[in-house]
C-alpha cells in the first residue's frame, strides 16, 4: 500500500512537471549509454549537470534539475551548497533549503560532502527510489565545484560489488612547468615569426601571464631587446640590463638546456619577492622568464650569493674583493655583500659606505638588538641571524635574514627582507623641513629619557636612525661628540673646534645650545655628495647634553640652478680648454651642495669628470642605468641633444634610509656632453 501511494505521489509530480516545464533537453555525457556500466552512467549524469551548470549558472540548473523531467532512468541530481543545505532534490522537492541529512538521515551524506574534490568519489548509502517509492540501499558518485555539491545516486544492479576507483587526479603542472612553458612558446613563436615580430609581442602588456613576462637577452651585446614586465616607453628595440637584479652572468653562462636560479626580483609594483628564474640560449639569444617562489628558496640563493664572494676572494685576493663588493656591480637584487675584517672592522659595504672603518660589533638595531655581536659570531660553517634593517630598495627599515659565515678570518655576509605591515610610507616626504627637524630632536630627546644614555647612543650611531637626510650629533656635558652617524670619526671630538671652510666657528655657535633650542646656519657636508653645502641646524639643550639635527633647504628653483651650472662648466671648456676643465672639475672645489659635473666623452661614452664616483671615469656612461632594473640611463645621457634635455630616474641614496629622484639635465657641446643634477624625494 505505501509503495503503491508513493508511485501516486511520483506520477503526480511527473504530470505537474509536463504541463509547467516543457524543455525536455536532459544533460548527457556525449559517450554512448550502451558503452557504459551502471556506475559510468551515474557519473555521466553528474559531468552533464556541471557542464548545464557551467553554462547557465546556477539558477536555471536548479530550476531545471528540480524538475522531474530532468530525470535520467531512476537517477536525479542533488545540489547542496557549502552548508549542506539542499538546493535541488526533485523526489523531495520539499526538502529544498533544509539540511542534508533530511534527504538519508544519519549525517552520511554531509560527511561525504565534506570530503568531496573536484575529482569526486563514491559511496554506499541508501536513498529513494523514485521508481518504488522506498528507500533503498544506493550508490552515490560526488563532485565539489565552486562550492557546491553535485551527486547522483542508482540502485539498480548488484551494490556490494567494490565501489569504483575514483578518478585519477589530473596533476597540475607545477610553477617551474609552466614557467618553461612559457619560455618554449616564446621560441616557438621566434622561429615562426622573427625577431622583430617576437621582440614587439614580447615587449607588449599582451605578452605578460600575471607576473610571467619574458626576457630576450643578446649575450653579445649584453643588452635587452625584450621586458615584458617592464616595456620599454620611448619606443627603442634594445633595453639595456639593469645591475639591481644582475643576471647578466647567469645569461651569459645559458645554454641550450635549461638553467635555472633563485633570485630576489621585483613584482610590477617594484615590491621584492623571491623569484625562480630559467633561462635558454636558442640561435645566439636569451630567452628567460620568472615566477614567485617560496621564500625558503631565498635562504638558498642567498648562501650562493656569499658563497660566490668567497670563491671570488680566493681567486683574486682581499683588495679586488673590497673593490669589487664595494661597488654597484657587485648588487643582485637586494643582494649585496658586507664584508668584515679579521678584527671585525667593516672593509665593506655598497650601500651603507660611511660604515667601512667601524666595528661591526658597536652596530645596534632600532629595537635595541646588538646585531652586529650576533653577525661577529659567525662560524666556519656560517649561521644565521634575524634583525631589522633599511633595505636598500624601499629604504625603509624591514626584517632581514641573514646569512653569515667566516672564510679565512674574514666575515662575508649577505641577506635578504621580509617586508610586512611594518613597512609605511617616509613621513617626512611632504613635512615642512623646519618642523620636521624640530620633531626629530625632541624624539631624541624623548628616547634619551626613556631608555637612557646608553641605549640612545647606540641607536643614533646606526643607520637605523637616519630618516632621510636627518641624522642626529650629539655632543656630552662637555660638548664632546657622543653621537654622529654620518661622520663617526668625530665621536670623542669637541664640537667647539669645528671651524667650516669659510672660516665660521659653526661648533662655537651651536655650543651656544640652550633648552629652549637655538638655530645655526652654517656650510656642512651634504648626505649624497659628502661634499659642503648650506646647512641649517637645530640644537638643543637638555641634562646638559646637546641634541642636535638640521636639513639643508633647497634652492627655489632647482631647474634653473642646474643648468646654470652646467652652461657654467660649458664656458669654462670654451675659455680654459679641455685639460684645464678636466683638472678643475675633478677636484673639490668645483662642487656646489649636490650639485658637480659629470663630463663625457661624446664620442666613446668614456667619463672623463666625476668628482664624486671616481669609479665613473674611464667607464663607458651606457653601461649606467637606475635603481630600477632596466632604466636606460647611460644611454639616455649618450645621445643627450645639443640643446640639451632632462633624464629622470630613481636613485639609491649611499648614505640615508631612503630612494631619491634623480633629476639630470644633459647637453652635447663640441663632442663632449656636459651633465649635472639635483635629488627630489618625489
Amino acid at each position: 500500500m505505501n509503495r503503491y501511494i508513493g508511485m501516486l505521489g511520483i506520477a503526480a509530480i511527473l504530470c505537474l512537471a509536463l504541463v509547467a516545464y516543457g524543455d525536455s533537453r536532459i544533460p548527457v555525457s556525449t559517450t554512448s549509454a550502451q558503452d557504459m556500466d551502471a556506475d559510468a552512467l551515474t557519473k555521466a549524469y553528474v559531468d552533464g549537470a556541471m557542464e548545464y551548470y557551467a553554462d547557465r549558472g546556477l539558477g536555471k540548473t536548479v530550476e531545471f534539475y528540480g524538475n522531474p523531467l530532468s530525470w535520467h532512468g531512476e537517477r536525479y541530481l542533488i545540489v547542496a551548497d557549502a552548508g549542506t543545505h539542499v538546493l535541488v532534490s526533485s523526489p523531495l522537492i520539499y526538502l529544498n533549503g533544509g539540511g542534508i541529512d533530511a534527504l538519508v538521515p544519519g549525517g552520511q551524506l554531509g560527511g561525504e560532502i565534506d570530503g568531496a574534490t573536484q575529482q569526486g568519489h563514491w559511496f554506499d548509502a541508501e536513498g529513494l527510489n523514485m521508481l518504488t517509492g522506498q528507500r533503498e540501499p544506493a550508490r552515490y558518485f560526488v563532485v565539489v565545484e565552486d562550492g557546491l555539491a553535485f551527486m547522483s545516486l542508482r540502485f539498480s544492479g548488484e551494490l556490494d560489488t567494490p565501489l569504483p576507483a575514483p578518478p585519477t587526479p589530473t596533476p597540475e603542472p607545477d610553477d617551474d612547468a609552466i614557467t618553461l612553458a612559457y619560455v618554449m612558446d616564446a621560441i616557438a613563436r621566434y622561429e615562426s615569426d622573427g625577431l622583430d615580430a617576437t621582440v614587439a609581442y614580447y615587449n607588449s602588456e599582451e605578452s605578460v601571464q600575471g607576473e610571467r613576462g619574458l626576457r630576450i637577452y643578446d649575450p653579445e651585446s649584453q643588452t635587452m631587446l625584450a621586458s615584458g614586465l617592464f616595456p620599454l616607453e620611448r619606443g627603442e628595440d634594445r633595453l639595456s640590463f639593469g645591475t639591481l637584479v644582475d643576471l647578466t652572468k647567469f645569461f651569459d653562462g645559458a645554454t641550450a638546456e635549461a638553467q635555472w636560479r633563485d633570485v630576489v626580483g621585483h613584482t610590477r609594483d617594484f615590491q621584492d619577492v623571491p623569484k625562480r628564474v630559467v633561462a635558454i640560449l636558442h640561435d645566439g639569444l636569451v630567452f628567460s622568464s620568472s615566477h614567485i617562489t617560496l621564500q625558503e628558496n631565498v635562504a638558498e640563493a642567498t648562501k650562493h650569493y656569499v658563497s660566490r664572494a668567497t670563491a671570488f676572494y680566493d681567486e683574486n685576493g682581499l683588495e679586488a674583493t673590497v673593490e669589487y663588493y664595494n661597488s654597484p656591480e657587485s648588487l643582485e637584487g637586494n643582494f649585496y655583500l658586507f664584508l668584515i675584517g679579521a678584527d671585525d672592522i667593516y672593509v665593506a659595504h655598497p650601500i651603507f659606505p660611511h660604515l667601512i672603518g667601524t666595528d661591526i660589533k658597536d652596530v645596534v638595531g632600532s629595537d635595541g638588538q646588538e646585531l652586529g655581536r650576533e653577525i661577529a659570531q659567525a662560524t666556519g660553517e656560517g649561521i644565521w641571524v634575524e634583525y631589522l634593517w633599511p633595505n636598500p630598495i624601499t629604504r625603509v627599515e624591514e626584517q632581514k635574514t641573514t646569512w653569515a659565515i667566516r672564510h679565512d678570518g674574514l666575515i662575508f655576509a649577505s641577506g635578504y627582507y621580509t617586508a610586512g605591515d611594518e613597512a609605511f610610507a617616509t613621513p617626512w616626504k611632504d613635512a615642512d623641513p623646519r618642523e620636521y627637524t624640530v620633531d626629530y630632536v625632541n624624539r631624541a630627546i624623548e628616547r634619551y629619557k626613556r631608555d637612557g644614555l646608553k641605549a640612545m647612543k647606540a641607536y643614533y650611531n646606526s643607520v637605523a636612525s637616519f630618516e632621510g637626510q636627518w641624522y642626529l650629533f650629539a655632543m656630552d656635558e662637555n660638548d664632546i661628540y657622543i653621537v654622529h652617524s654620518l661622520l663617526p670619526r668625530l665621536i670623542g671630538t669637541d664640537i667647539k673646534d669645528m671651524v667650516g671652510s669659510d672660516g665660521f666657528e659653526l661648533g662655537k655657535e651651536i655650543a651656544k645650545a640652550t633648552e629652549e633650542g637655538i638655530w645655526v646656519e652654517y656650510l656642512w657636508p651634504h648626505p649624497v655628495t659628502l661634499k659642503e653645502a648650506p646647512k641649517l641646524g637645530y640644537a638643543v639643550r637638555h641634562d646638559g647634553l646637546i641634541f642636535a639635527s638640521g636639513y639643508y633647504p633647497e634652492v627655489e628653483d632647482p631647474e634653473a640652478y642646474t643648468k646654470d651650472y652646467v652652461q657654467k662648466a660649458i664656458e669654462y671648456y670654451d675659455r680654459e680648454g679641455l685639460e684645464a676643465t678636466v683638472a678643475y672639475y675633478n677636484s673639490q672645489d668645483s662642487v656646489d651642495g649636490q650639485w658637480y659635473l659629470y663630463l663625457i666623452d661624446g664620442t666613446d661614452g668614456l667619463g672623463l669628470v666625476h668628482p664624486v664616483i671616481s669609479l665613473t671615469i674611464g667607464r663607458d656612461v651606457r653601461t649606467l642605468e637606475g635603481l630600477i632594473a632596466g632604466e636606460p640611463v647611460g644611454e639616455l645621457i649618450y645621445d643627450a641633444p645639443e640643446e640639451g634635455y632632462w633624464i629622470q630616474f630613481l636613485f639609491a641614496h649611499s648614505q640615508t634610509s631612503e630612494t631619491l629622484t634623480r633629476y639630470i639635465w644633459a647637453v652635447r657641446h663640441d663632442g663632449l656632453i656636459f651633465t649635472s643634477g639635483y635629488f627630489n624625494e618625489e
